[in-house]
């Protein structure tokens, strides 16, 4: 799949947008290395982590929030709880990131969220099974496709990296941003991984 995805990615980007195809040759064939052995909670709770967050600090969050659940003994699901507001606020999250992780905490635990659910619903029901959750939106739900389910096309118009990146590729070129995204299509999603390699 990959190599299919990479040399989609290089025609249209010599047929279309030559940066894209430099941007690709220099990045190399890209894997979408989806973990489906975390647990859908960790995923969950991890994705509220990275929203509107840079990289840096949402890693740096998180570990805390790993340290801290490991220092109380407690299962990850575990250490999230009502309890735990305190230390979860010491960690770094703020009151909506815990209110979002605590409801999604509650959807696992009454089975309405499952990985073994999420992958078999078509693409449209498993955004709106996700975005049904306070405080998950489009770009929540797009993230966990990509790097918990391993979904090959799909792109995020709300990611303000990606929204950079191309508009920078289609910069001197024909086309517009929007059609770069459907020629990809059904490889979306190593697009997104190229512009996000690139701009890192």
């Amino acid at each position: 799949m990959r190599k299919k995805a990479h040399n989609h990615l290089l025609r249209i980007g010599d047929d279309y947008c030559p940066i894209l195809s430099q941007i690709v040759s220099n990045n190399g064939m890209i894997s979408i290395n989806a973990d489906k052995t975390i647990h859908i909670f960790e995923c969950l709770a991890k994705t509220v982590v990275e929203q509107q967050l840079s990289y840096k600090a949402a890693k740096s969050i998180w570990g805390k929030v790993k340290i801290s659940s490991e220092e109380e003994g407690l299962k990850l699901i575990d250490y999230f709880d009502e309890k735990n507001k305190s230390s979860l606020r010491n960690d770094g999250l703020s009151q909506n990131k815990i209110k979002s992780i605590l409801g999604a905490k509650d959807a696992v635990n009454d089975g309405s969220i499952s990985l073994q659910k999420l992958e078999v619903l078509p693409y449209d029901d498993y955004k709106k099974s996700i975005k049904s959750l306070w405080g998950f939106g489009d770009w929540s739900a797009e993230m966990i496709a990509i790097f918990y389910l391993g979904k090959t096309n799909v792109w995020s118009n709300g990611d303000l990296m990606l929204k950079k990146g191309i508009d920078e590729i289609c910069e001197d070129s024909e086309i517009t941003p929007q059609e770069l995204v459907d020629l990809v299509d059904p490889f979306q999603s190593y697009l997104a991984l190229h512009i996000w390699r690139n701009k890192d």
